[in-house]
Order: C-alpha cells, then structure tokens, then sequence
C-alpha cells in the first residue's frame, strides 16, 4: 500500500460496498481504518455471495471494500459499546459512514455527536439521494439511485427497448472514490486552517456525475437521441466483430485526421478517397454504409490478428475484454494495476487496484479483508483495556 495517508486514522461505521469502498481507497493510501461492525449480525455483504464465489478463495463482495482494514465486533447501541466508539473518536481524523439519518440520530453518531466529541474529525457521509430534500431519509442503492435515478439507465435505452441491466458496481465504486478524494481534500483544508468540513457524497450525484453532459443539455432543452450501433453518430468511434465473435472498439474521435491511417492498416487505401467516405460531412451522410464496409472488413480476422494489426495505428482503438482476460492483460500488469493482495493466512490473490498512483509506483502488496471482529482484542487492548475488561464485554455481549 501507499504512505501518503500514514498516520491518518479512520474509523467506519458503514455497510455494504459504496462507502466502504471508500475506507478501502483510504486504506489502500496507507490510513489505519477500523471498521466497525455489529458483534452479531457484522456488514450484511458479508453474506452476499454468488455462484461463481461459493468455494473460492475468496468472496469478492466482501473483499474488495474491506480490505486493508481493521475489523472491531462492537455494539454501538449499547452505552458501554458506544463509549469505546467515542474513545476511537478521540485520536481519530475521519469519520465514515453512511448509516441513514434516524439510525444516525438513535445511535449518537450524527455529525454533532461525532464533532462534540472530538471537533477535528472530518465526518465524512455516503447517501442514497442527499442529506436534503424529500427523500434525505430514504436509503439507496447503486442500481436504483445512481444508474436508473441518475439517467444511465433510461440515455443506454433504445426506443421501445428495455432498460440495460448494470453490468457492475459502477456507483459504488466511483462513489467511494469520489468520497475518498474528497476526504483527502477535507486534510487538506484541516491541515490549512484547522477547520474540518463535513463531506458527503450521494449515489444519485455520482450517477449526474457520469451523465453531466446529457443533464446539462437537457436542462436546456437539448435531448440527445439513441444510436444503435448500425447507425452511430460517428463510423469510427463504435464496435465492429471480428472472425472469431469478438469486437474491436475505435474511438477516432478527430475521424478525418485518423481516416487514411486506419484504411492503411486495413489494406484498404482504395477507401481513404472514396467518395462515399472520403471526409467527415460525406461518412456521417452515409455512415450505415461505412460502418457496414467496416463490418466486413473487421470480420475477416481475428482478434488476435487485429491486435497485431492495429498496434501501430494512430487513432484510440480497444479490444473488448472479458473480466478474465484482464486479469492478464500485459499492460495492466506492467502498470500495477493488479496487485497481489495477502489474506494473512498463506492465502495470496491478485486484485485490483484503486485508480490512483503516487510518485508512478503501484501499490504494492495490499492486506486483504478481515474476518468479522478480527481485531476488537487487538484494537481494545491499544486503547487502554486488560483482558479481564475484554473478557466482562464479550460475556455481556457488547464486543465480539
């Protein structure tokens, strides 16, 4: 992991993948994050597993947003167990969570019980919709506040056609990273002056964030119409099939100054000047036809051939990759971008990084998730308790 946020200390009291995701970033930073679970019941994505997880190395779902983390079996709605919180509060700098604001309001953890305590905290909040407005109360999910609520969902939807399914934790992920970058800031003004802001990201703005342009443009009355990929806006940024069921990706967005090269590498110099194609304003009058020529020229080979092919090509282009294949993709391996992560019981798997990179080094070995209440003896005993005091708050139930 990264140095870059040693010393800093975060303590989370959060479920699910949003805002863990979140702690996750921080730790992969370098910050000491104590996650805070319930003694019995823990983060309930403990228990979401699917088929391809059920008797693997590992439960994703869980790993990815807890790893690096400190896990502390601790039962917040009880006196005693939410004094311990208060104790950590004391020499902590962020507070994380994304509990919703009656839950909040019950259990003390709220940013004027949190800031009372210990007013250097930066209180740092994940919501579904907002703090504010209608449905400041209402709980939210990715699929639901940020792809469908945010206009992913309906601006992917053909005329007539059926809503896509998400194909992943888009929200979620970018949420917590947003929410990491913006707690990283939030130092920064507390380091400058002293005064630590209270943070919030929600699911709905991160999903706008993805469709700013759409939004923009419709708050002015421009609406953007559906394209399929027989019809695109533009022949050379689409997908086109290749021999063996695969799809090359080009983005030539600058299509005229990218035009000759492409139809070089596809040995089809005949085309840089025909006059169906041979500028942008006569492609775009006749781009069912070009992408349909493309489509035949794409499909005499395969992706491995176009790889090879259009390795020296001067426009963007990708292939279509699978989870799997990325997973030994040379250049996300050059970069770093897979670590090793080490489940601390001569368990090793490699997974992937957060985005971003400090001084262009990779992060390095990462630590992986830990198990419900993993570290309540360690973490209690740093703060001051003897085993006979642990042993009286696991008998009364109050830590695992």
């Amino acid at each position: 992991m990264y140095d870059v946020l040693k010393g800093v200390r975060v303590i989370e009291v959060s479920s699910w993948l949003f805002v863990p995701a979140a702690g996750a970033v921080l730790a992969d930073w370098g910050a000491d994050v104590i996650k805070i679970e319930h003694p019995v019941s823990g983060d309930p994505i403990r228990g979401l597993t699917n088929a391809e997880a059920s008797g693997a190395l590992m439960n994703p779902n869980t790993e990815l947003p807890n790893r690096g983390k400190r896990s502390v079996g601790l039962d917040i709605s009880t006196d005693e167990g939410r004094e311990i919180l208060y104790t950590l509060i004391d020499n902590a700098d962020v507070f994380l969570t994304n509990f919703l604001p009656g839950a909040r309001k019950h259990l003390a953890i709220d940013v004027e019980h949190i800031q009372a305590r210990n007013p250097k905290v930066v209180y740092a909040l994940g919501t579904g919709q907002g703090s504010v407005g209608p449905e400041a109360e209402r709980g939210g999910f990715d699929l639901a506040s940020a792809w469908a609520r945010g206009g992913a969902a309906f601006q992917m939807t053909p005329a007539g056609g059926e809503p896509p399914n998400q194909p992943g934790s888009f929200g979620d992920l970018s949420g917590g990273m947003n929410l990491a970058g913006a707690v990283a800031a939030a130092l920064y003004r507390r380091q400058c002056d002293g005064h630590a802001p209270v943070v919030e990201v929600s699911l709905y703005a991160t999903g706008m964030w993805w469709m700013a342009q759409a939004v923009t443009a419709g708050t002015v009355g421009v609406t953007r119409e559906f394209r399929t990929r027989s019809n695109p806006f533009n022949a050379l940024v689409n997908y086109f099939p290749t021999k063996d069921g695969r799809w090359v990706c080009l983005v030539f967005l600058q299509a005229d100054r990218w035009w000759p090269d492409l139809c070089r590498h596809l040995e089809r110099p005949d085309l840089i000047d025909d006059e169906r194609f041979a500028n942008a304003e006569v492609r775009n009058r006749n781009v069912e036809e070009c992408t349909k020529v493309l489509d035949e020229i794409f499909v005499t080979r395969t992706l491995a051939e176009w790889r090879d092919i259009l390795s020296t090509v001067e426009g963007v282009w990708a292939p279509v990759l699978s989870p799997a294949e990325i997973g030994n993709d040379p250049q996300a391996l050059a970069n770093g971008y897979l670590p090793d992560v080490d489940k601390g019981d001569g368990r090793v798997y490699r997974g992937v990084a957060s985005p971003a990179q400090f001084d262009r080094q990779p992060v390095g070995l990462l630590h992986g998730a830990p198990e419900h209440g993993e570290n309540t003896e360690s973490v209690l005993l740093e703060l001051g308790f003897d085993w006979d005091q642990i042993a009286a708050l696991k008998e009364q139930g109050t830590v695992l």
